[in-house]
């Protein structure tokens, strides 16, 4: 290795699905990038070996990227960079520095640009001018109809989103297998409010749906949405979202469209509400998004009283390959998808050099 090189090491994210938490090493410095939990829920990344860092860089505010802040103390208590939108909803006590949600800032003196990742409020990808350019995408949609996602620039090396792997199917498919469960009702879909639930709320007023209840949680995300956090959404959404805010009921038996938290079972109005339902016929119950194992969620799946359609809040794989070709990326490592599907996206990706490996110089 080139005593210039930047080095990348693989702290938990890659060949398994995980925490994201990252390091990087470069000019000098060392950067965590996200320090999650989960999941499944208590699983954190180990860093008990890697010692004072520099600075902790966060994409978003979900909490396979941020749940794991009680374990900054073990790394020095460095200052927390993330945009406005994702510090506002972060513990006290921590040293906060703001990073712009689209435009150009540094992290101690590296240069970085940012752009809407196209998947939560206040989500952001990374590019740091290091070498020919490094990119961090975080979790990134491109087909998100309520957050806006900025393509990225050239990057010879990429830290790509491959949540889905090798699946493939538009977001118009997951409506499309949705829709009888919508319009049979009672339906109770548990979401994060803070990511595809508002996502979802969009698409059934705009399939003329009034019959929507939600829970504290997406009652508060709605009337962020519409306020402080639109910077993240496209242009023509805000009068939709307070549209919402102010039309949406609150949850009170099994009737209509309800969206709640939390998405896996585990805690929020859904822990309630699956301990009342859960041995009832109504209301149906659909996740939308991974099923934590062992969880409520899981449980139910597996018995048979809920089901499992995806709602796409990640890249598909024709998504994942345009993202390599616009970078012209030479290197790229695949998070968040488990090993197996590392064969397939090498070949999908080629001739970039798709790797795993736990330490990456560049």
């Amino acid at each position: 290795m080139r005593p210039e090189a930047a080095l990348l090491h693989l702290i938990s994210g890659v060949g398994a699905k995980g925490p994201a938490c990252f390091l990087l090493e470069a000019a000098g410095k060392r950067l965590m990038l996200d320090l999650g939990e989960g999941p499944p829920p208590g699983l954190f990344p180990k860093v008990d070996h890697i010692g004072p860092i520099d600075a902790l860089v966060l994409s978003h505010g979900h909490r396979d990227h941020v749940g794991g802040l009680s374990l900054l103390p073990k790394l020095g208590n460095p200052p927390v960079y993330a945009a406005e939108i994702v510090l506002r909803g972060l513990p006290t006590g921590i040293t906060a520095r703001p990073l712009p949600v689209r435009g150009r800032g540094d992290v101690l003196g590296i240069a970085v640009e940012t752009g809407r990742n196209g998947h939560a409020p206040g989500g952001i990808w990374l590019r740091f001018a290091i070498g020919d350019g490094f990119l961090y995408t975080g979790d990134i949609s491109t087909e998100s109809m309520l957050y806006a996602y900025d393509p990225p620039p050239p990057a010879s090396t990429v830290l790509m989103d491959c949540s889905y792997g090798s699946y493939d199917a538009p977001l118009a498919e997951c409506w499309n297998k949705l829709a009888p469960f919508v319009e049979r009702g009672p339906l109770l879909l548990p979401i994060p409010a803070n990511g595809r639930g508002p996502e979802i709320a969009l698409a059934l007023l705009r399939h003329a749906r009034t019959d929507i209840f939600v829970d504290d949680a997406m009652k508060k995300a709605l009337q962020q949405l519409g306020d402080g956090a639109g910077i993240s959404l496209h242009d023509n959404v805000g009068d939709e979202i307070r549209r919402l805010a102010s039309t949406v009921k609150p949850i009170e038996g099994a009737r209509g469209i309800m969206l709640a938290g939390s998405a896996d079972g585990t805690s929020g109005a859904t822990a309630r509400l699956f301990s009342t339902w859960q041995d009832k016929p109504e209301p149906a119950i659909v996740f939308t998004g991974y099923v934590n194992p062992t969880t409520p969620a899981d449980l139910l799946v597996k018995s048979g009283r809920a089901q499992f359609m995806r709602w796409n809040v990640h890249p598909r794989l024709s998504d994942t390959v345009a993202l390599v070709r616009a970078t012209r990326a030479k290197t790229v490592i695949p998070a968040f998808c488990d090993r197996s599907q590392l064969a397939a996206l090498a070949a999908a990706f080629a001739p970039a050099h798709v790797t795993m490996d736990e330490r990456i110089a560049f």
